[in-house]
């Protein structure tokens, strides 16, 4: 999410007690609060630079006697409120929004206004009374002009009642590709006496409804939620009197047991990135100023076809947006002016989402694609020009239909003509079963209704959900009545593959989570299915630290046709008090990553070479349970790979977050026999980076270095692969082309 551009994550059902359980009273009735669930979800987000966005939501059978009904007690209620703040305050977690309620208009509340206006009141002095910072809202209805006038009501209730505390309004808006929430909310606020009040749109989308079916939802480009349509509504929130504007929903929320079911996210449960997901990471590339800006033609006058122009602050750099809602390609004629490029050369990009390009969909909707990302799923740079010096820039530009197209203009030092790039390199999990490979088990609990089934456990689906319509559970042994038992995972590859890393996906439910994940196993591999050779040895695992997340094991490049995961000491799947001792798991994965220790799971820097500052940590982290952090002047990782091909080309790259722009880290390439290379990333959020180069005539070795600039500040680094493979040459555009203002016919 956070390589999206994405920056606050709005979480609802905090108090749901079936969800996280924070809230629960014991047979006296004496109320505790437990935030373990809840930080599992909330405290990854912040360490990755995303801030939570919390609705206080819903009641909790310590609080009341029905989900959506009114607290006994708001007494009771201000209280778990306080709770809540003041625990993430304590965190250092200062500042973040709450917003009270979600949806009171529709059966997410039984109460009547008078008793939210109520609830509302004490929710938002206990917020103000435990961090003084936060910023606390309401009333999140469905929509400005849903039946009973919810909205409206309760800004009457702020009209009458001055000294309420309320930082912001909120209010969903779905059903258009309008904002008409904003004007209309601003009108009420400021007659009633809350003039400027922040206008926050805490859901929107084309339709709520999670489950339209495979390809509709935001599956594809071309649904009704898809990126052209999100790529439109997104221009159309410049000017709409919100200031906030919370997609619904960053990741799938319902229907887990199916890749794709027209669902609303902008990621699938099992982590592939939709179409849509492209469109906000374009959007967050766009500069800080909108250019004014002429479109014309057919498709303009409803701006099914149109888009936008933006420029940084020195006016150095152009990024144009450029997007077509409609069925059929269309030909936009871009022409830009006043460029500053007189006297350089200036180079332009363009990334492209279609039906193909920038659509994950495209590369599989009825199974989990095993390859992450997948061919098709990042929206690729299709055309990269270095173009001779001029103030101006011109070009035809087709824009394919449902599609969305960025292009990036800015200063280059390269030589004019196409700039050759290489694709993005990718992972296969060579355990799933759609990658040809089988798994047995020592035993199994066979049971569809429940989710469990020794086929889940290379099927893809990486989480467990225990309250979705279909429950995914994956596989679980039979019980024990005690922890010693051995229980194995056997994956047959198909055939003899190199293989550097395993990932077990532990159950993850907030309910249960890391149930039945073992104490002392063995990660083993064979060639022949007889003779094993151990790779991993774990005692006490589930002892030494909490098993949250996927558990990856990096371990030296071997060549196994059959992985074995062998368990001696289990721990309890039942967590109902009476204890089944057994192995659960909700996948097995297998990866050949080429670098030794690069996603850093060995919680060491072994295999790397640093100066200044390097530290391996546990914070901040794209994947697995630690990342490297570069903190100041002069810091940096390297490590070296041996074994490689003369004249062959290779790829290597990882994901970077830095802490600010000024933080900017270098992924570079040296000692292969050729001129370094190397490619700069600063934008601070996680994102994907690589170059590609090409070994000498007798060269069979190659350094790889992570640095960052500034003196201050820290980079943290990630998920580092090294493949093989060919250059792939960018589409070229004639770099003969001259550039004007921007006109579409």
């Amino acid at each position: 999410m956070s390589s999206m551009g994405l920056n606050e994550i709005r979480i609802d059902h905090v108090f749901d007690e079936d969800i996280y359980g924070v809230v629960r009273a014991d047979a006296a009735g004496t109320i505790t609060y437990d935030f373990a669930a809840l930080d599992q979800v909330l405290l990854p987000l912040v360490d990755n630079g995303l801030q939570p966005f919390l609705s206080l939501s819903y009641t909790p059978p310590a609080l009341g006697p029905t989900l959506f009904g009114p607290p006994t007690s708001m007494a009771a209620w201000g209280d778990a409120v306080t709770a809540l703040v003041s625990h993430y305050r304590d965190l250092g977690h200062s500042g973040w929004g709450y917003e009270v309620w979600n949806e009171l208009d529709t059966d997410h509340w039984t109460g009547t206004i008078a008793q939210y206006n109520e609830m509302y009141t004490a929710s938002a002095n206990a917020v103000r009374a435990a961090d003084s910072t936060a910023l606390v809202g309401g009333s999140a209805a469905s929509g400005m002009d849903s039946a009973g006038n919810w909205s409206g009501q309760f800004i009457d209730y702020l009209a009458e009642n001055p000294s309420v505390p309320a930082d912001f309004f909120s209010v969903h808006a779905y059903r258009s590709d309008a904002w008409n929430e904003g004007p209309a909310a601003r009108k009420l606020l400021d007659a009633a006496g809350r003039p400027g009040l922040p206008i926050y749109l805490t859901e929107w989308n084309n339709v709520s409804i999670m489950e339209q079916g495979v390809g509709n939802g935001s599956d594809t480009n071309a649904s009704v939620s898809g990126s052209s349509y999100v790529a439109k509504r997104l221009y159309r929130a410049i000017g709409s009197e919100a200031t906030k504007f919370f997609y619904f929903t960053p990741v799938e929320g319902l229907r887990f047991n199916l890749p794709y079911n027209g669902d609303l996210g902008l990621v699938t449960v099992d982590g592939h990135r939709k179409s849509a997901g492209n469109v906000f990471e374009m959007y967050s590339e766009l500069e800080s100023t909108v250019l004014p800006t002429t479109i014309t033609g057919a498709g303009s006058e409803n701006e099914d076809v149109y888009g936008l122009v933006t420029a940084n602050t020195k006016g150095t750099s152009v990024t144009a947006l450029l997007w077509n809602n409609t069925e059929n390609d269309s030909r936009m004629a871009v022409n830009l002016k006043g460029l500053p490029f007189k006297e350089a050369n200036f180079r332009v990009q363009q990334k492209t989402v279609s039906g193909i390009l920038g659509n994950g969909f495209a590369d599989g909707s009825t199974e989990v694609v095993p390859v992450y990302p997948s061919a098709n799923e990042n929206a690729p740079v299709t055309s990269d020009t270095s173009r001779k010096p001029a103030t101006a820039y011109e070009e035809q530009i087709v824009i394919p239909a449902h599609g969305v197209v960025s292009i990036e203009i800015s200063p280059t030092d390269e030589p004019v003509g196409t700039i050759s790039r290489s694709a993005e390199p990718s992972l296969t999990n060579i355990a799933a079963v759609a990658s040809g490979a089988s798994v047995t088990v020592s035993s199994t609990v066979e049971d569809t209704v429940k989710g469990w089934s020794a086929t889940k456990l290379t099927d893809g689906r990486r989480h467990s959900f225990e309250f979705s319509k279909a429950p995914i559970r994956g596989w679980s042994s039979d019980p024990h009545a005690e922890p010693t038992a051995t229980e194995s995972i056997q994956v047959d590859l198909g055939s003899v593959r190199p293989i550097d890393t395993v990932v077990l996906w532990p159950r993850d439910s907030q309910t249960l989570h890391a149930a039945g994940f073992p104490d002392d196993f063995t990660i083993q591999g064979s060639v022949d299915g007889t003779t094993w050779v151990p790779v991993h040895t774990a005692t006490g695992y589930t002892i030494e630290k909490p098993v949250s997340g996927p558990q990856t094991f990096e371990f030296a490049a071997a060549e196994f046709q059959f992985l074995k995961v062998e368990a001696t000491v289990l721990t309890d799947g039942a967590r109902d008090g009476t204890p089944a001792y057994a192995f659960q798991l909700n996948e097995f994965e297998a990866y050949r990553t080429g670098v030794v220790n690069g996603g850093f799971e060995l919680g060491t820097l072994d295999a790397w070479a640093s100066t200044g500052k390097a530290t391996v940590q546990s914070v901040s982290t794209r994947s697995g349970q630690y990342a490297v952090e570069l903190t100041g002047k002069g810091a940096s990782v390297s490590t070296q790979v041996t074994g490689l091909l003369p004249n062959t080309t290779y790829t290597f790259g990882g994901h970077v977050r830095p802490q600010t722009s000024k933080d900017a880290a270098t992924i570079m390439v040296g000692g292969f026999g050729g001129s370094d290379v190397s490619t700069k990333l600063s934008s601070p959020r996680w994102a994907a980076g690589w170059v590609t180069f090409t070994t000498g005539p007798t060269s069979t070795s190659a350094s790889f270095t992570v640095s960052k600039a500034g003196s201050k500040g820290s980079v943290w680094a990630d998920d580092f692969v090294l493949t093989q493979g060919l250059t792939d040459a960018a589409a070229g555009v004639s770099p003969s082309s001259e550039p004007e203002p921007s006109t579409k016919d």
